[in-house]
């Protein structure tokens, strides 16, 4: 049930980037399936700054609004919390995240290694934490190489 539930608010994370995108007049070309998710090619995101933009923060968007509307409902169960930690988690500033490419797209250059430390603090605690309560999820070992691999 708890992957089930995961899985359904990935997909409405990436239904918020296609949304956007096809609002545009752009629909992504390829979609990828790797163990972060799915990534929307990259040439359906050079399309202006602010369009580029809305695109990326669309899936975030999505994942915080159910969250909210689940939690104004008095829903705070495990899908108002994969859709926070969702939505969240996908703001950070590595490259590979929405958060990076968006700051990347609006500042024209790579978060700096102090804006990376600094998120992964938070990150690094939940970690920590799910560690001693003896789960460690397959999502977080994927991340954990990810953002490692992030340089």
């Amino acid at each position: 049930m708890q992957l089930a539930v995961i899985l359904l608010c990935s997909l409405m994370h990436e239904l918020g980037h296609i949304s956007v995108m096809c609002l545009f007049g752009m629909p992504p070309e390829a979609l990828t399936f790797y163990a972060g998710g799915i990534r929307l090619s990259d040439s359906c995101l050079y399309c202006g700054r602010a369009k580029t933009a809305a695109v990326l923060l669309a899936g975030c968007a999505v994942n915080l609004l159910c969250a909210g509307i689940s939690l104004l409902l008095g829903y705070a169960g495990l899908f108002a919390a994969a859709n926070l930690a969702l939505g969240l988690f996908n703001l950070l500033p590595f490259r590979y995240f929405d958060g990076g490419r968006l700051y990347t797209e609006l500042t024209g250059r790579e978060p700096p290694a102090l804006l990376r430390m600094a998120a992964l603090l938070p990150a690094a605690a939940l970690a920590v934490l799910s560690v001693v309560r003896g789960s460690i999820p397959f999502s977080l070992i994927a991340t954990a190489v990810i953002i490692l691999c992030d340089g």
